[in-house]
């Protein structure tokens, strides 16, 4: 591919990427995380310098993973209240109560936390009773600013950095008001509960003491529901940041903002709201607006506590603070607890109903949002995705989506379940259970968008949740797959593709099923999208009568054409028809036997590489089989030389071996999807798979994802 004299030579006309039974192997076991692992999403950043930094990962509880996965509502809760806020039992109590009333309407509940530095969306149970009575040597109040602060000492203490550190128990960082919205934001959650926000404290004009929850939801989109602003503070002047700060603010049926304690604050709210529907309305506007506020919606507490007592139970605090020489972050949780003693608990029983009476209200809220979503994407598919037929203005938006390289194959979603015990057939098996984006296509398309590529990608689902938010996931910045009007057909009446394994306690394949009836609906790249593009990449999945119609369009157009044959037997299948790619090869046929031997004879595959490689396109082909461990074998052919044999072969050895293989099941599909990237960008055929085999390597050590979110900062 040296010889500057032929432009021809710098393109590959045709490429068959062969799965050796080597790498089939690897991918039986499940490496996925199971009982009591968690699963991970990555914070993202809008800052235009800090792509340069690995993302920081959300540790995420697979039942609110899966609620965000299939586009359930989620409802985030603090866990200051938990850790600081209120005493041992009424904390837990109070969580279980929250977690009854969320989940009776429809809603995953998410307690966020800092375990030993370590970000939790979500807690188990245990985990929320060694909270609650932890004492307070365990437990850090963490706003924003102290984000940063508990994550490294975590890392230092789990590298034995700091030994003394580490102990038995684990210490915790409870989140504030800004600090959970900050982390639910970046989990995908909109809507957070908490019993009342900070502000602007008594004599702020001195102290300049506000809170730093007024900042975060001037800067970060998420609903708090609360129950007003605490009485504690300067309502009046709270309420005129939030004005200044552009953020909306309204009270819940009623006109008087509530203050916490009291439902009545004497204080006229800037603007009323009736129902869940008309603030998840109003914050969908705010999106479509793209402004970067949250939104305040207070709700009147339905248990006041004595008006005049608590305040003057709240100014007696205020001043014993002051003599104390209390202050910053720690005033307001002692002048709570000041008030509940002196008020003998009616100021506690009254946090606790306020703050279920919040739950209910967020509940709603959370449902009214998750429904418009949905309803908004049914519309954006009708638009942008149901399309069958072009016309000319179909055509002018597939010009301005053109790309380079164009997919074609199968969305999958997996699900592998793991018995924590030996497996007993013919009943229930206590189990863990991941679920993930796959399908060779899908995987390939998001390989190359991490990497930078913006693929379009040709494929189809159905009418459901999990297709609607594999496709969102896709359409993400971080993967940045295309789609134009008929490349995703969304199927009625037909099931988004599924694969589930079931796997021995040892973690091997037992048995799978697999609901694959919607890929024969897979779309067929027109002529428009393959005028630009340089690469069609396919998968077995579609039908073969499909796959023949868009290599051999494809192959017409010019435009090269790579096969990810998708298992053995499809490669078998597909080569044993010549009439189907006769843009790539004639066809092949060879015994099982010979396709086991592949990994323990070198000679064997030259002489399976060399046949298949004759009865491919006669202006030259190229091979790859990926060998697992032992690397990846590349053979060529090419017609244009004046070398006596047109074949060449070259055996890549892995230059940095994965010692732990936490998922294998897309690792060759990154290593497709980063091959074409890299000739894409001008790499040279040797440069382009040891590209391929480095970001493979990703996608080995990615323990919950099929292709690594690392990809993102290797393109």
């Amino acid at each position: 591919n040296n010889n500057n004299n032929n432009n021809n030579n710098n393109r590959i006309s045709n490429i068959y990427h062969y799965p050796s039974l080597g790498f089939r192997r690897m991918t039986r076991r499940a490496t996925a995380p199971f009982a009591g692992q968690q699963q991970h999403r990555y914070l993202s950043s809008t800052s235009s310098s800090s792509h340069h930094y690995p993302r920081l990962p959300l540790q995420i509880l697979p039942s609110v993973q899966t609620a965000l996965d299939e586009q359930r509502p989620v409802v985030a809760l603090e866990s200051t209240i938990v850790g600081l806020g209120l005493p041992w039992p009424e904390n837990v109590q109070l969580c279980r109560s929250v977690a009854t009333i969320l989940r009776r309407r429809g809603v995953e509940p998410a307690t966020l936390a800092l375990r030993d530095g370590v970000v939790r969306i979500g807690l188990t149970t245990d985990e929320l009773e060694d909270l609650g009575q932890a004492p307070r040597s365990r437990v850090t109040k963490c706003s924003t600013r102290d984000l940063p602060w508990l994550v490294a000492q975590g890392r230092s203490s789990s590298d034995g950095n700091h030994p003394q550190q580490q102990q038995d128990k684990p210490h915790w960082g409870v989140t504030t008001v800004a600090s959970t919205m900050v982390l639910a934001h970046q989990a995908g959650i909109s809507t957070f509960v908490t019993g009342g926000i900070g502000g602007v404290h008594r004599g702020g004009h001195d102290s300049l003491d506000i809170s730093a929850d007024l900042l975060e939801l001037a800067r970060t989109p998420v609903v708090v529901v609360s129950a007003g602003i605490k009485s504690i503070l300067d309502i009046p002047k709270t309420l005129e940041v939030l004005e200044t700060q552009g953020v909306p603010t309204a009270a819940y049926q009623t006109r008087d903002f509530p203050a916490f304690f009291s439902p009545t604050s004497g204080v006229t709210a800037p603007a009323r709201v009736e129902s869940a529907d008309q603030v998840a309305a109003a914050f969908q506007a705010a999106r479509q607006l793209q402004l970067p506020h949250g939104m305040l919606v207070a709700v009147p507490n339905p248990d006041a506590a004595e008006g005049p007592v608590v305040e003057t139970a709240i100014h007696d605090a205020l001043a014993a603070a002051h003599e104390q020489g209390i202050h910053g972050n720690a005033v307001t949780p002692f002048v709570l607890q000041r008030v509940a003693d002196t008020t003998g608990g009616a100021s506690l029983r009254s946090n606790l109903k306020l703050v279920e009476r919040n739950a209910e209200v967020g509940a709603e809220i959370a449902v009214a949002i998750a429904q418009q979503r949905q309803q908004q994407q049914r519309e954006s598919r009708k638009v942008y995705m149901s399309t069958t037929t072009t016309n000319d203005n179909d055509n002018d938006e597939i010009h301005q989506l053109k790309s380079r390289v164009v997919v074609m194959g199968g969305i999958v979603q997996d699900t592998v379940a793991k018995p924590q015990s030996k497996l007993l057939l013919g009943t229930s098996n206590p189990a863990s259970s991941l679920e993930s984006d796959g399908g060779v296509g899908r995987n390939i398309a998001e390989a190359l968008g991490r990497l930078g590529s913006q693929p379009t990608l040709f494929s189809a689902v159905g009418n459901d949740v999990k297709g609607q938010a594999i496709l969102q996931r896709l359409q993400s910045s971080e993967c940045q797959v295309r789609f134009s009007p008929g490349s995703v057909p969304v199927i009625e009446h037909q099931n988004t593709a599924s694969y589930i394994a079931v796997l021995d306690h040892e973690g091997d394949l037992h048995t799978a099923c697999a609901d694959m009836d919607i890929l024969q609906h897979i779309s067929i790249p027109s002529e428009e999208h393959l005028r630009d593009a340089e690469f069609l990449i396919l998968d077995a999945n579609p039908p073969l009568e499909s796959l023949h119609q868009a290599a051999q369009r494809a192959h017409d157009l010019g435009v090269a054409v790579l096969l990810e044959p998708t298992s053995v037997p499809k490669a078998k299948d597909i080569a044993l028809r010549p009439d189907i790619l006769c843009a790539m090869t004639d066809g092949w046929d060879t015994s099982e036997e010979e396709v086991t031997a592949i990994d323990q004879d070198d000679e064997l595959i030259r002489e399976l590489c060399r046949k298949l490689l004759f009865k491919m396109n006669p202006a030259g082909a190229h091979l790859l089989v990926t060998r697992g461990k032992h690397g990846l074998f590349y053979a060529s052919k090419t017609t244009n030389s004046d070398e006596e044999d047109p074949f060449h072969y070259q055996q890549y050895d892995v230059q940095e071996p994965v010692s732990v293989v936490l998922n294998a099941t897309g690792a060759g599909d990154t290593l497709t999807g980063a091959f074409v990237h890299a000739l894409l960008v001008g790499n040279s055929m040797e440069a382009a798979i040891q590209k391929g085999m480095q970001c493979a390597a990703l996608s080995l050590k990615s323990r919950d994802r099929a292709v690594s979110p690392k990809l993102s900062l290797a393109g």
